[in-house]
Order: structure tokens, then sequence, then C-alpha cells
């Protein structure tokens, strides 16, 4: 960049300083200053976002966006007072290099049970999508991440999502009253919630992603990762339908922490809601992580409250990857399943803690791990009525056959908390297993170094399909708290 002008000499000469102050405008404005004079900075207000929760700020928001892909530069979502909010009602192009902030410093939580809508203030956005964005096969995603991104700081919520209490599907009057448990768990979800598109979506070969400080309710997937690498997500709160992450391919590294997946995120607080949470729970694409084929995972410090699997690691036949965006299904060959290493993890009532479904030569390592299964099975294992209910803290799958599951510091615990989970059943009562074994074809090795295992009977322990080739080596470990000699099955 040149320097200011000289001063002209003269009568009618400007002062220096003023000069210098007006090269340093007509520079700004060259580097791609947005409309309030902030050089990088693009507020949504200033493109016209009203943020009054009535009119569609979708227009405005992707104006913003289109002004900061000139530079790379920031879309600012500026705060709102209560109760108000951002509507997007379609999908936005978060083109490379542009970067997304709301809250610099975070999402404010005024108590633990989260912020109700009529008190949250900040940049918020209420998510309601088009029927145009979802109805029919392909799917389109509330944000489109197209690499060199950065979104910060929002709290969004589908508010035009049902979420309904226990109250409201016990009131014959309601339109959410069933005649039967069953009918409730079979048909809610088909009757009133919009299967929509993911929150975010990262595209095929696009790098250099990173999400943080998101406070997520009420989505259908969260985010959707089908092939690029290089992704970052920090410190998110989040609960919703089916998958937080869905990961079909992740190329290079992927990098996941500071996770809460919790339903927590606004009201009505979570033991009023018993019954909603039974449906989402009961249907095995509720998972907090779902990876297809990821080259190197690292997980660390993650809670999972209320969902029906904690990790699914890989894909088959029979459990396929389904695409939140094309609905395609995507089964991977033996060795391209997902890889890496997960440390303080809790995985707390739930109905299968960690799904093996294809590996690989290299391992999935855990460290500081808890699963407390709790959540009353559909299925049995292995198909069979004869062998076990498919509940369990760590369930193999034929395709993880040839593969090694390494824990060190693995703690087991089952109890069924009523006024939690409708209908829970502890491992003993729906006859599940803490281990549960379908390998018949190669042989899956499982190794637990520090295993605390509680309210879980010793024929509880293992169960295993007909010709399964496996092997469970225990070295320290305690059951009720006494220890056990090392073992080593069969």
């Amino acid at each position: 960049m040149s320097r200011p002008p000289l001063a002209p000499r003269g009568r009618h000469a400007l002062p220096a300083t003023v000069l210098a102050l007006l090269w340093l405008t007509a520079a700004a404005a060259s580097a791609g200053a947005s409309p309030n004079g902030d050089a990088g900075i693009f507020r949504v207000r200033a493109y016209g976002a009203a943020g009054d929760g009535k009119r569609d700020d979708t227009p405005a928001f992707q104006r913003a966006i289109d002004a900061a892909a000139s530079v790379g530069g920031t879309v600012v979502v500026d705060p709102v007072g209560r109760g108000r909010g951002y509507v997007l009602t379609g999908r936005l192009e978060v083109k490379q290099g542009v970067s997304i902030v709301g809250a610099p410093a975070g999402m404010p939580f005024i108590a633990w049970e989260g912020t109700p809508r009529a008190m949250q203030t900040g940049a918020v956005i209420l998510a309601r999508p088009a029927p145009s964005e979802y109805e029919g096969k392909a799917k389109r995603a509330l944000f489109d991440l197209q690499g060199g991104n950065t979104v910060r700081g929002l709290y969004i919520l589908y508010d035009r999502q049902p979420w309904p209490s226990d109250a409201e599907f016990d009131d014959p009057k309601s339109p959410y009253h069933y005649p039967s448990d069953a009918d409730r768990v079979e048909r809610f979800l088909r009757d009133h919630v919009k299967p929509v598109g993911p929150t975010f979506t990262i595209r095929p070969g696009v790098a250099s992603v990173t999400i943080e400080d998101i406070t997520c309710g009420r989505y259908w997937d969260f985010l959707a990762l089908t092939g690029g690498g290089k992704v970052f997500v920090h410190r998110c709160y989040l609960f919703g339908y089916k998958r937080a992450f869905a990961v079909r391919e992740a190329k290079d590294t992927l990098r996941i922490d500071g996770i809460h997946i919790v339903p927590n995120v606004e009201e009505p607080i979570s033991w009023k809601c018993a019954k909603l949470h039974e449906i989402i729970t009961a249907w095995d694409d509720n998972i907090a992580f779902d990876f297809g084929s990821v080259d190197g995972y690292s997980i660390n410090d993650v809670v999972v409250f209320l969902a029906h699997t904690g990790m699914r690691l890989g894909t088959s036949k029979a459990r396929p990857f389904r695409d939140p965006n094309t609905g395609e299904e995507t089964v991977h060959a033996w060795g391209q399943g997902p890889w890496g290493s997960v440390h303080n993890l809790k995985l707390d009532n739930v109905t299968v803690g960690i799904e093996c479904v294809l590996g690989t030569i290299l391992p999935n390592q855990f460290t500081n791990t808890m699963v407390h299964v709790s959540i009353r099975p559909r299925e049995r294992f292995g198909g069979s009525p004869g062998i076990a209910a498919r509940q369990g803290a760590v369930v193999v799958e034929p395709g993880f056959g040839g593969a090694t599951l390494q824990f060190a510091n693995l703690s087991l615990s089952s109890f069924a908390p009523k006024n939690v989970v409708a209908s829970g059943a502890m491992v003993a009562q729906a006859g599940g297993r803490a281990f549960l074994f379908d390998s018949p074809e190669r042989t899956v090795t499982v190794t637990v170094f520090g295993l605390a295992m509680s309210n879980t009977p010793a024929d509880h322990l293992v169960a295993a399909t007909p010709g399964s080739k496996w092997r469970l080596q225990l070295r320290g470990w305690t059951r009720d708290g006494e220890p056990q000699p090392d073992s080593e099955t069969p």
C-alpha cells in the first residue's frame, strides 16, 4: 500500500492530518469496508436484516455473506432483544473465506436448563426451513460451508418443530395425544416433525472449517460432513431428533471437543418431557456421532445424555450411512472404517454406547470413558431372540472383525431413572449385555485396561452370536467394587 500523499502548499491546502484521514478512509473502502465503515466487517443489519422474529432475514444474510466474500471478511450477527431473533427459511451459501460471528465470547445462559425463548437475547437464529428446502429426497442445509469458514457464537433454534411435554401427550384434546404408548413412539415423528436438512453441511473437498460456541436445539441432523477435512468443532451445546454429527467421510483431521448433547437447551426442563425423550431415543438413527469413514478423529470432553447410540463406527449393508443432504446410502469396504481416539467421554442414558460396524487396521482408542446403559431396546441382537437384547455398552457387528478396540479406564453401569426416560430398562431387565459380539468372519479383539462395572450381573457381561470369533481381554477390573481376576475370554 502506498503512503499518504503530501499536503499541497498554498492558501487552499488542507492540513496533513485531514489528508491522512481521507487516505485511510479510501484505503478501507478499497479493502472491502461494509456500509458502516468497518474494514472487513459486514453487519447483517446493514444489509436489511430485521431480527424481529417475523420477517424472513435469509436474503439479508446472504447479501452480507456475498459482500464479505469479495475480501474474505466477517459477517457479524448483531444481537437482538428478548424474545426476538433472525428468521432463516432457506440455505445460506457461506462462501470461501467468509466467517460468521455472533457473540465473540460465546453464548450466554442464565440458567442450567437453558434460556427460555421469552428471555433469550444475543445472536439468535430462528430456523424455519421452507418446505421446498426439505421435501423430497434431497434436502438443503441451513449453513452450506464452502471452505475457510469460522462460525461462532450463535443460538440456533428450530422453534417451529414440536417439543411437547408429558402433559400435552396425556391430554386427549392435544394434537399430540395417542391411544397408546406404542402408537406414540411409532407415529409422532412421522406425524409432527419436519425432517429438515442439517444445520451445517461441509462439502466434499472442503477444508479448514471451524464451528464453535454454538447452541442448537430441535435439529433433525446438526452437522453433515461428506468428504472434507481439517474440521474443528469446539464448545457446542446440542440436542435434536436424530444425529448430532453425521460424517460420511472425513479425509484428514476431524477434531471435536467440549460437546454437550443434553436436552436442557431450552424450556421445558428435561424431566417434563420423558415421553418425548422415549420417542427420540427409541430409533437407532438417533446417534451422537455417526462416523462412516474417518481418517483420524480426535474427540475430547464430551457429555451425551439421552441418545439411542453414543458412537457408531463404520457402515454395512444392514447399517449404511445415510447422507443428510441427498438421502443416498453409502457402504464402505473393510479397511475404510474410521479410526482415531476419544478422551473423556460420558454416555449417560443410552441403549448402545459404542457400536462397532466396520473395521480397519488402525485402532480405535478410548481413555476415560463412562457408559451408562439404561434405555429399553427395540431390537434383538444378531436377529435371534435366543441370544440377547440389542442393548450394551459395546456392540460389535460382523464387519468390525479383524479390528482392535482399546479402552483405558472404562466405567460401565446400568440403572433406569423413571423420571427421565419413560420405559427405561437396565441391562438385567432388558436382557442386554455389557459386551455384544457378532463377528463370524474375522476375530475382533477388545482390550480393557481398568474396568469398573456396577449394577450389571456376571451373566450379563458378554453375549456372542453362534460362530463368532472374538476376544475380550480385561486387565485390572472390578464389579460392584470387588476386585476381579484378569481374564481373557473365550
